[in-house]
């Protein structure tokens, strides 16, 4: 009997070792150290970080595929989660996705290592995926429709998510059509979402529309984000507005941010400016030492809060 269950154990790993192969595992390290000062800062020095792991596989027949990816983060603070956990089905024409994933940025932000200005400002993404509060195990929904329409693409997210941690009243609910165009050096995005989002132990209603440009010319890349959002909460409504203007140059990224949020009859405008320098580490694939420096200014009425942060990201993929 014993002599049966381990050729038994044999001839299954024999027989799975195909499709264990046709797994893909990667993963990267990416941490962030470096100095903060500014009357909205401590004089301090900091270091934030963590480690990736990704599995992923993709298999194809009959004119179709089915793709998967899960991703585990372990953080230097001691904790671990899961960040990417979703299914993806489909053809060359449309597809379906389920499960945990980011869809579509409206508002990309490369360079941001120390991004501080813009980085509370509501940029179209309420809907994007991945939500942060604390849902029940499967008290959640996220599914994004694809369509390639040639050089154009459209995505339709749905989201519906329950928060215990509100009364069952927390979560988001709501729709978010997104657009994409690419041809040659051009790259443009736009799009819109509506639903429900947690206030309190209530839903409150949200809108937002966005979208990003990008151009390239030669060595350069030209950017342009706009995002804008309007929540009805049970004490008023906030309304933020935001954009962005930057551009890379080889390995360097610069942006200036700028934005407003007005709750009821206050205003709190905030402005940043983000940069970083990739560079190459010993001539290894993948593996980047970023010079960065960020500064941020946040005003409510005559008060101004200022933050600023020099540091560097070293980053590399394994």
């Amino acid at each position: 009997m014993q002599r049966f269950i381990k050729l038994s154990a044999v001839m299954a790993a024999i027989i799975a070792a195909p499709a264990f192969a046709a797994i893909n595992v990667d993963g990267n390290a990416e941490f962030d150290t470096g100095v903060a000062s500014g009357n909205g800062s401590d004089k301090s020095s900091f270091q934030g970080g963590r480690i990736e792991l990704n599995f992923a596989g993709r298999a194809e027949g009959n004119g179709g595929f089915v793709a998967g990816r899960g991703t585990v983060i372990a953080g230097n603070s001691g904790t671990a989660g899961i960040d990417d956990a979703w299914v993806q089905a489909g053809t060359a024409a449309a597809d379906v996705k389920l499960g945990r994933f980011e869809a579509s940025d409206l508002y990309p932000t490369p360079g941001d290592v120390f991004r501080i200005g813009g980085a509370g400002l509501t940029t179209t993404n309420v809907l994007r995926g991945r939500q942060t509060y604390a849902p029940t195990s499967n008290d959640r929904v996220h599914l994004a429709l694809t369509a390639n329409l040639g050089a154009a693409s459209l995505e339709v997210g749905l989201v519906d998510t329950k928060d215990v941690s509100t009364a069952g009243k927390g979560g988001s609910k709501g729709i978010r059509p997104t657009v994409g165009f690419a041809a040659g050096p051009v790259n443009a995005r736009i799009g819109f979402e509506t639903g429900k989002t947690a206030d309190g132990a209530s839903q409150a209603s949200f809108s937002g529309f966005g979208g990003g440009l990008s151009a390239a010319a030669g060595m350069a890349t030209l950017r342009f984000n706009f995002g804008s959002n309007k929540t009805k909460l049970s004490t008023g409504d906030v309304k933020t507005t935001g954009f962005l203007v930057g551009a890379d140059v080889g390995a360097l990224n610069v942006s200036f941010e700028s934005g407003k949020k007005t709750v009821g009859a206050t205003d709190t405008k905030t402005t940043g400016v983000f940069a970083a320098y990739a560079i190459p580490l010993f001539g290894i694939k993948g593996a980047t030492f970023q010079p960065a420096f960020g500064t941020g200014t946040d005003k409510t009425g005559a008060t101004k809060t200022t933050v600023t942060k020099v540091g560097a990201r070293v980053h590399y993929d394994f």
